[in-house]
């Protein structure tokens, strides 16, 4: 059984301090510490590897900031954590030149490393529109952009995984958020060789789970955060599952609790077993929630449990 993280990581405290000092000039240390985290993923066993992505402010920052069209405004709190983002403004239509995740991402070995982007209509519903007047005619220009970026990476990279996060879509909206979002699935994915998989999460994913089911979309698999719900509830709702892939959040992101490798590991194989697939092993959301020495133990329990599966 393979397991992997994503979303971004907290920062080590040195790493903390260098960017108080000195934000431009801590990228370079960012790097670094990016890359002996891609190291202990390594050797944790996870596969595949994940850009813990400390560069990144907020899963926008850099695209918010380099795309035409979009300016970087104040900040708001992030989906009701403890976190906050910068409020991407849409000032004129969007237009990239496909840069953004090559100048952003650290990412090591082809065929080894997740692509992570925000799923278009999450990114579109944490955006102040200013330009479309429509947040669907704005999502689907984002899944274009997004597209854009994902692309020009795959020849280089060849990634194994593109991971698409969407924390709004288990925040209501009704199942017309799931049409939407399953149509600029499309648009994000298209021509792109490497599968896609929407992580649902912060809330309960299972209403968003409900209305995603019956819909034609461009995602290989769903990952849900299964910490909310407990493993109980999903046994049933995964029989008759129709997607290649799927992700099981088993490890929580926001607690410092340590979960026994041997549990996440019977927990993955009854859910795979109900759903009818070999599922993936995966943390609940970012791990940037609780400390970096609780987010490297976690590491730790992930490995092991993919071990035991």
């Amino acid at each position: 059984m393979r397991a992997y993280t994503f979303g971004i990581y907290p920062r080590p405290i040195r790493l903390i301090a260098a960017t108080r000092r000195d934000p431009e000039g801590a990228r370079g240390m960012a790097r670094e510490e990016s890359k002996r985290i891609l190291g202990l993923q390594r050797r944790a066993g996870l596969s595949p590897l994940s850009d813990p992505l400390l560069e990144w402010d907020d899963m926008l920052r850099w695209f918010t900031a380099e795309w035409e069209g979009m300016e970087v405004d104040g900040i708001i709190r992030y989906f009701e954590h403890n976190a906050f983002y910068r409020v991407p403004i849409v000032r004129g239509r969007i237009g990239t030149d496909g840069g953004v995740l090559r100048r952003h991402l650290v990412v090591e070995g082809q065929g080894s490393a997740t692509v992570e982007v925000p799923e278009p209509l999450t990114f579109a519903v944490m955006s102040k529109d200013l330009h479309y007047g429509s947040v669907e005619e704005l999502a689907m220009d984002i899944a274009r952009a997004l597209n854009e970026e994902i692309c020009s990476l795959e020849g280089a990279l060849k990634p194994a995984l593109v991971v698409v996060k969407g924390p709004a879509l288990t925040h209501g909206g009704g199942p017309g958020m799931a049409e939407i979002a399953a149509r600029a699935s499309g648009e994000l994915l298209r021509s792109c060789s490497a599968p896609g998989i929407l992580h649902l999460y912060f809330k309960s994913p299972l209403a968003a789970y409900r209305a995603f089911r019956g819909l034609r979309s461009s995602y290989a698999g769903l990952a849900l955060d299964v910490t909310r719900d407990g493993p109980g509830a999903f046994a049933e709702e995964l029989k008759g599952y129709r997607m290649d892939m799927l992700a099981l959040g088993l490890v929580d992101s926001h607690n410092t609790k340590m979960e026994r490798a041997a549990d996440v590991a019977a927990a993955a194989e009854g859910l795979g077993r109900a759903a009818g697939v070999e599922a993936m092993i995966t943390t609940s959301s970012d791990l940037e929630f609780i400390p970096y020495s609780f987010a490297v133990k976690k590491l730790g329990i992930l490995g092991r449990a993919a071990k035991l599966a």
